[in-house]
Order: C-alpha cells, then sequence, then structure tokens
C-alpha cells in the first residue's frame, strides 16, 4: 500500500518537475554547477560510476576552482533540529505497541505474532518501496520529501485514533503503520544526504550522527514513552487516547515545521562534494529536455549558452552515463547493481549492515518477549531499551568526531562488532545458568540493564552513522540518497527476517529454552557481521576528491598571485 502511494505521488509530480527545476539554476548561481570530478594522475574518482573524457574533465576542473565559493548556510542547524524532530516522531511510533505488547494484543484482539507485525510494517514497506524513496528525492528535491515524510507520519498518527474511537480494529492499526512507514523510508537513510547538501566538511560528520542517532532516541524514547499511559493496571480507551493524542499532536507540530521553516536548499554550496551531487542532479534535468531555459524571459543570453556549453559534452554519453540518465527507478536499481558488482568493499559493508542493524532492530522488537519468562516486566523492559539507546546516542557524536578525524571506519565498526558478539554470548550464559528461582528476578533484571542496556548501548547505535560514512566514502561520487538507503534495505530486510523467525520461536507463551534459542541465533548472525566489517577495503574517495580540489584550488591562486607580482614589477620597470 505504502509503494502505491508513493508510486502515485511521483506519476503524479513529473508534469511539475520539469516546471520546477527550471528555478532552480535561476535560484542557485552560487551553487557552482560541475560535473564528477576526476584525476588522471591520483584517484580515479569515476571509476566505479560515470566516465568522462579528459577534455570535459579540464574544463570542468579548471571552472571549477575560478567561480565555486564555498560557505555555510545559518539555516543549517535548523534543517537539522527538523529532521531530528521527524525522525524522532517517526521511530516513537515505530516501537510504540512493542512497549505495550500485552496490552495492545488484550484490547485488538491479536495474537503475539500480529503485535510484532506491526513493527515489522516499517520494514516490510522499506524493503519493497526504498527505490521510490530514491526517486522521489532525485525528481522532486530534499524538502519535497520531508514535507511528504511529515504529512505521513501525521496521517499514521491521525488513523491510530480513528482505531480507537471509531473502529478498534488491528486493521486500520496496519493501516496507520503503512502511513509511519512512509515516513521511514523516506527518514532513515537521508541524514548522510542533509549532512552532504548543508554542512561544511568540519562540521558534516557530527551532523550525520546527530541525524542519524535521532532513530535511536525517538526508538528509546518509543520504549519508555508508552508505559507512561498504558500499563497492565490502566489499559482502557480512555489511556490509550492518551497516548495517541500526544502523538498526534507531536507528529502535527513537525508537520509545521517541515511547511513554514524548512527551506529548500542552501543559499552557498557547503564543500566542493556538495556541489559535485548538486551538479549530478542538474545534468539529469538538462538532458531529460529541459529545453525550454534559451526560450525563457528569465534566462539570459549568457545563462543559455553556459547551459548550451554544459549541455554539449555531456550529450556524447547520452544513456551511457548513469549521472545523465532520465530519472526512474530502473536507472536508480540499474546504477546500483554496477556499483555492487564492481566494488567489493561495498557488498561487504552493505552485508555487515544486514546482519549488525538488521539484528539490533530485531532484537529490540522482540526484546520484551526474550525477557518476560525470566520475570522481568514490560516497563523494566522499556526502561532497558531506553538505556541502550540513550547510552549509544550521547556517546555517538563525541566519538564520531574523533571518527571524522581519524578517518577509522573500518576499526571501530570491527571493534564494535566484536564488542556487541562478546555482550551476547555473556548475556547468553549469564541467563542459560542463572537462578530458576522466580523469586530472584532482580539476577535478571540486573544482567539486562548491564549487559544490553549498558554495555551494548554504549556503542553499538552508533554503527549506523559510522556506516553512513563509510559507504559514501566508498562509493563516491554515487548519490548519497542511493548508496546509504542500500545499507539499510539490506538492515530492514534481515530485520523483517529475523523478526518473523524470533516471533515464531518464541510464540505467545515464550519459554526460557525458547529464548535460548534466540541467543544462539543472534550469536550466528553476529558473527556473520564481524567476518563482514573485516572483509571491507578501507577507501577516501569523497576526501580525497575534496582535499585534491582544495589543493588546486591553492596551487591557482598561488599562481593568480604570482602572476600579478610579475605584472606589478614589469610595470615599475617600464615607468623607470
Amino acid at each position: 500500500m505504502s509503494s502505491f502511494f508513493l508510486f502515485l505521488f511521483l506519476s503524479l509530480s513529473e508534469y511539475v518537475n520539469n516546471r520546477i527545476k527550471i528555478q532552480v539554476f535561476k535560484h542557485s548561481k552560487s551553487l557552482f554547477v560541475m560535473s564528477p570530478p576526476f584525476d588522471q594522475s591520483t584517484t580515479n574518482f569515476h571509476s566505479e560510476t560515470e566516465p568522462a573524457d579528459a577534455a570535459e574533465v579540464a574544463d570542468i576542473e579548471n571552472e571549477l576552482e575560478a567561480n565555486l565559493s564555498i560557505n555555510s548556510d545559518p539555516w543549517r542547524h535548523v534543517v537539522a533540529g527538523i529532521f531530528c524532530l521527524l525522525s524522532i516522531t517517526n521511530a516513537m511510533q515505530w516501537i510504540t505497541f512493542s512497549a505495550i505488547f500485552d496490552e495492545t494484543r488484550r484490547y485488538f484482539g491479536m495474537t503475539a505474532v500480529q503485535v510484532n507485525y506491526l513493527a515489522s510494517t516499517y520494514v516490510i514497506a522499506y524493503v519493497v518501496t526504498v527505490f521510490l524513496s530514491c526517486k522521489l528525492y532525485e525528481v522532486m528535491g530534499l524538502r519535497v520529501g520531508i514535507v511528504v515524510a511529515a504529512l505521513a507520519n501525521t496521517i499514521g498518527a491521525s488513523l491510530k485514533l480513528v482505531a480507537l474511537y471509531a473502529w478498534p480494529n488491528m486493521i486500520l492499526l496496519y493501516i496507520s503503520q503503512v502511513f509511519n512507514s512512509v515516513t521511514e523510508i523516506l527518514t532513515i537513510a537521508t541524514p548522510p544526504l542533509v549532512a552532504n547538501r548543508w554542512f561544511p566538511v568540519k562540521e558534516r560528520v557530527v551532523a550525520n550522527t546527530v541525524m542519524s542517532i535521532a532513530l535511536a532516541v525517538g526508538c528509546g524514547l518509543g520504549a519508555v514513552y508508552p508505559v507512561l499511559f498504558v500499563t497492565p493496571e490502566k489499559q482502557e480507551q480512555r489511556h490509550f487516547g492518551h497516548l495517541f493524542w500526544s502523538q498526534f499532536g507531536m507528529c502535527g507540530t513537525v508537520l509545521l515545521l517541515t511547511i513554514f521553516c524548512f527551506p529548500a536548499r542552501p543559499r552557498c554550496s557547503p564543500s566542493y562534494a556538495a556541489a559535485l551531487n548538486e551538479k549530478a542532479e542538474q545534468r539529469k534535468w538538462i538532458v531529460r529536455g529541459d529545453t525550454q531555459y534559451n526560450q525563457r524571459a528569465d534566462v539570459t543570453p549568457v545563462d543559455a549558452n553556459r547551459i548550451q556549453h554544459s549541455v554539449r559534452p555531456l550529450t556524447q554519453y547520452d544513456e551511457g552515463d548513469p549521472g545523465i540518465r532520465p530519472i526512474n527507478i530502473f536507472s536508480t536499481l540499474a546504477d546500483t547493481f554496477r556499483a555492487l558488482r564492481t566494488n567489493p568493499s561495498f557488498v561487504f559493508l552493505s552485508l555487515a549492515s544486514a546482519t549488525e542493524l538488521g539484528l539490533i532492530w530485531a532484537m529490540a522488537t522482540v526484546l520484551p518477549q526474550c525477557l518476560l519468562p525470566f520475570g522481568v516486566h514490560e516497563s523494566e523492559t522499556g526502561w532497558i531499551s531506553f538505556l541502550n539507546l540513550v547510552l549509544g546516542s550521547v556517546v555517538a557524536p563525541f566519538v564520531m568526531r574523533f571518527i571524522g578525524y581519524r578517518w577509522k571506519h573500518r576499526t571501530t565498526l570491527l571493534v564494535i562488532s566484536i564488542i556487541l558478539l562478546a555482550t551476547i554470548l555473556v548475556w547468553f550464559l549469564c541467563f542459560q545458568f542463572g537462578p530458576t528461582d522466580e523469586e530472584k528476578r532482580s539476577y535478571y533484571v540486573i544482567s539486562a540493564f548491564v549487559l544490553w542496556g549498558g554495555l551494548a548501548g554504549l556503542c553499538q547505535n552508533f554503527m549506523m552513522p559510522i556506516m553512513f560514512e563509510f559507504v559514501i566514502e566508498l562509493t563516491f561520487p554515487m548519490q548519497e540518497s542511493t548508496s546509504a538507503p542500500v545499507l539499510t534495505w539490506t538492515a530492514c530486510l534481515t530485520n523483517l527476517i529475523l523478526t518473523i523467525i524470533f516471533g515464531e520461536v518464541l510464540g505467545n507463551e515464550p519459554t526460557r529454552k525458547d529464548v535460548m534459542k534466540v541467543f544462539i541465533g543472534t550469536m550466528v548472525v553476529s558473527v556473520i557481521g564481524v567476518a563482514a566489517t573485516f572483509l571491507v577495503r578501507p577507501q577516501r574517495r569523497r576526501q580525497d576528491f575534496e582535499a585534491l580540489m582544495i589543493r588546486r584550488r591553492n596551487a591557482s591562486i598561488a599562481l593568480e598571485a604570482g602572476e600579478g607580482g610579475a605584472r606589478a614589477r614589469s610595470a615599475d620597470k617600464r615607468g623607470d
């Protein structure tokens, strides 16, 4: 259903798209128009994505050095704040029903598997429609995608109220989750896109981290927030109403912020990489047939000549260049498969994302069922999940500043994966050989708090921002709206599979033996993740490109200064 809604929206937007893109050239002159960078003598940035000839490369780089102005837009912090609020409110609704598992099951007459599917709806929708979201961002731009996400989030929250007051049926709950999943599709892998387009190099890593961990913060709040309203003693309509109305109020507020306070684009390019991706989009608009630039009164002859100069060398490649093919879902898929086929590190990082992130999300879904046989109450499980997610979120910005400076993506991911594996092993041993006396349930509560909430929470939840930064370095100049979603697609697919398997193993009345089977499965998956991370070969394609352009720009400035000094001395001699 979410796939249908996205496809319908994209189809209706095709006519408007060409008209909108014309205005982009008019209002983005400070964003220099450039093509993917290549330097035949140093780093081959285009080898896995786009071909180019030496003449075009020289023209692009020379014009880049002469015209590109790098500056920060003060609205970037507002953009990041609104995005974080949107991600948090959406993640809270994702995990809501897992936190009040038994109450939801009894009030709406559902089975345990059906309640688990309320959270799984998110990952099902993402697996099916993620590449539609890539098309939406390419066709309509970042702001429109964020507004659509906020609108879908608000509709999903309102449908929960309808399900509560008008028709208390699980079908409406599923429909509401479908709308909420549209928001997840458009936000979960978007932080690197926002960070690259809005933030300068020195702030980009931390910005990506903060926006990425907003998902974890939302999941943490979603694990605690529902139990403030709904508990085993409070599970009537008015209690669910307090929960759903508060969620609707938060989602509506975020929708208003996205409409009135989210700019369409930065007023200037914050980095060379941002300018590169801006040009990659504009090349597609030109080749798609926006030939009316020459006929429009608001485009000067100079602008028209510049556009024609940009189009001339690009049309040589026509359909052979993925950067200028008409935008459609199939070209996005083709670019993805091409990158995976030619870049083994991209494949291994995608596998690591599938096993590590998918495992974490699946465990967050079934954690109440896993702890129930050991006497851990749902409210206590909610606080364990909250601690797990919040600790990682607090630590992440500080660690990512160091990683952003040192660029130790692979080493950091490998250490985190090993710690996660060791934590699950110790947790398994503690529960396997723990006391059987039900009166000593505090042993299991403390063990879960220390191991899952504490040790695992300290490091595991900033794996996603590290992977986002890493995949951009591995695949540059591939669009962030395509490369990052590949990682989350594999993670969501694994999350879906593991949630189904774990849910079937645990059943409606899970036993301690069933929980031990789940722990064994998590250890097997974690071992695969460690192996995949070890096989990734580190690369710094984006950083190398930006360093190259800075060196060339500095050399150009020095050359101009030297020529100016020589002309001044020559003039002095003639005067003498």
